[in-house]
């Protein structure tokens, strides 16, 4: 018998109202994801705006590639950017090695995971305004991005844990986008064990470019967003 959070889940992604075509795209691409100026995978992604009754809603959908392991995440997100409804795909190869689906709901996070090892139901307490940043996902920072500076909850579905981040703007500067040179806004994200989270945004608050300290991965557009 399925888990209610994953049928709700499920309802919320795929549901289509009938002027769904009004969907305005605010943004798509794609990122080169490197580690020590080595490629190590891309995400290709887009961000909607949704039209007719559910127009104060966002869809985030991504596919990311790293050799030959695949993640398919896709965030159904408020005006806000708290998540509605989250589903994350992980398969290496043709072999799955992770699904999780879940959804928010008085103040909770509820999800059911499955495994090769079988599956699961998660639940957890999240504070009001928290965001979704999964593990390996670059389009998502879109959402933080557009949050107020100072800490900011967020939800990290795949560890099953929310955590306070603290996000600051470190000015304006120059970067290089597909060769081209762009005035980009640097955002400086610290996790709570003093991590820290580079990221770089245009004048519309499309992503650019991330750089992780921790790990040494970026993740850069290929071209800038049209």
């Amino acid at each position: 018998m399925r888990h209610p959070a994953v049928i709700s889940a499920v309802l919320l992604l795929a549901s289509v109202s009938p002027l769904a075509g009004q969907a305005t795209t605010v943004d798509e691409g794609r990122f080169l994801i490197t580690r020590a100026g080595q490629r190590i995978g891309t995400e290709d992604f887009t961000i909607r705006r949704m039209g007719g009754p559910d127009r104060n809603s966002f869809m985030a959908k991504a596919n990311v590639v790293y050799a030959d392991v695949h993640l398919s995440p896709a965030l159904r997100a408020g005006q806000d950017g708290s998540p509605l409804a989250y589903q994350i795909e992980v398969k290496a190869g043709t072999e799955l090695r992770e699904r999780l689906s879940g959804q928010l709901g008085r103040g909770r996070f509820s999800a059911r995971v499955r495994t090769p090892r079988g599956e699961s139901a998660k639940e957890y307490i999240v504070s009001d305004g928290a965001l979704v940043l999964d593990d390996e996902i670059f389009h998502q920072y879109y959402f933080l991005a557009r949050a107020e500076l100072g800490t900011v909850p967020v939800v990290i579905p795949r560890r099953n844990t929310q955590v306070a981040m603290r996000v600051e703007s470190q000015g304006n500067e120059s970067i290089s986008i597909g060769g081209t040179g762009v005035d980009a806004r640097h955002l400086v994200i610290s996790e709570p064990g003093g991590a820290r989270r580079h990221v770089w945004i245009d004048d519309s608050g499309r992503v650019l470019k991330v750089m992780l300290e921790e790990t040494g991965i970026t993740a850069i557009r290929d071209e800038l967003p049209r």
